[in-house]
C-alpha cells in the first residue's frame, strides 16, 4: 500500500493489513448530505492497523490523512492485547462520552482490536497532521507513557497480535513477542473498575481520568 511504502526505509515491508470500516447505514436524501456523509465515510473507512517487519502503521490512511507510525521498540513490551467487546473500549477505559483522541482509534461498530502502551502521537505523526494536536492525549499509562487502541474489524484480534508477535520477533524483539502471546485475547466488560486489569499499562482506577 502506498502509504505504507513512504515508510518502508524505517519500518520494512508490510506483512499484515487489519481494516475497520464502519457498517454500511442508509443514505438520507439530499444532495448537501450525501457529500458529506460520503467525505465522512471515506475518512472512517481508511482506518488501519498496518503490520510491518519492523513496526506498525496506525490510522486513516483516506486521502489527505497520514497513519502514525509506531516502531516496535516504542512499545512497552507486555502491554499488548487483542481486545474483544471493543465497542466498550471507552467506557471502560472512562472515556466515554469525552472528544475523541488521537491514539484511540474507537469507534462506536469497532468490535475487535489492539491495545497497548507506546510513544506520543506527536512523536508517531513524524510532522504531519499539526491540525490534530488538539486531539493528542496526555501520557495515561501507569509508566507515564500513552496508551493506544487500533481496531481490526471483523479480524479477529488473535490474528493481529500473532502478526505483530511473529515480526517483532523477528525483528529482535523477542520480549515484546513472547509477553503479547501470553497475553492473549480480553473481552471487555465496559467497567472502569476493571480497566487495570483488562488493559495493560492503565491506571488502577480509570474512572475520572482524561
Amino acid at each position: 500500500m502506498r502509504k505504507a511504502r513512504r515508510h518502508r526505509e524505517e519500518l520494512g515491508e508490510v506483512i499484515e493489513v487489519f481494516a475497520d470500516r464502519p457498517p454500511l447505514l442508509a443514505t438520507a436524501p439530499g444532495a448537501m448530505f450525501a457529500v458529506l456523509f460520503g467525505l465522512i465515510l471515506l475518512c472512517l473507512s481508511g482506518e488501519r492497523l498496518v503490520v510491518c517487519e519492523r513496526g506498525i502503521l496506525v490510522g486513516s490512511i483516506a486521502p489527505g490523512l497520514h497513519p502514525y507510525v509506531i516502531p516496535y521498540s516504542q512499545i512497552t513490551p507486555g502491554s499488548i492485547a487483542g481486545i474483544t467487546g471493543a465497542n466498550r473500549y471507552l467506557k471502560e477505559a472512562g472515556l466515554k462520552g469525552q472528544m475523541s483522541q488521537s491514539t484511540l482509534r474507537a469507534s462506536w461498530w469497532t468490535k475487535n482490536g489492539v491495545h497497548f502502551v507506546a510513544c506520543s502521537a506527536e512523536d508517531a505523526r513524524r510532522g504531519r497532521r499539526r491540525f490534530t494536536l488538539a486531539l493528542d492525549p496526555l501520557p495515561r499509562s501507569i509508566d507515564g507513557r500513552w496508551i493506544w487502541f487500533a481496531g481490526t474489524g471483523r479480524q479477529s484480534p488473535r490474528r493481529a497480535v500473532e502478526a505483530i508477535a511473529r515480526a517483532a520477533s523477528a525483528a529482535g524483539f523477542p520480549q515484546l513477542a513472547r509477553a503479547a502471546l501470553d497475553r492473549g485475547i480480553v473481552e471487555l466488560t465496559g467497567n472502569p473498575a476493571d480497566a487495570h486489569r483488562q488493559l495493560p499499562g492503565h491506571p488502577p482506577d480509570s474512572r475520572g481520568v482524561r
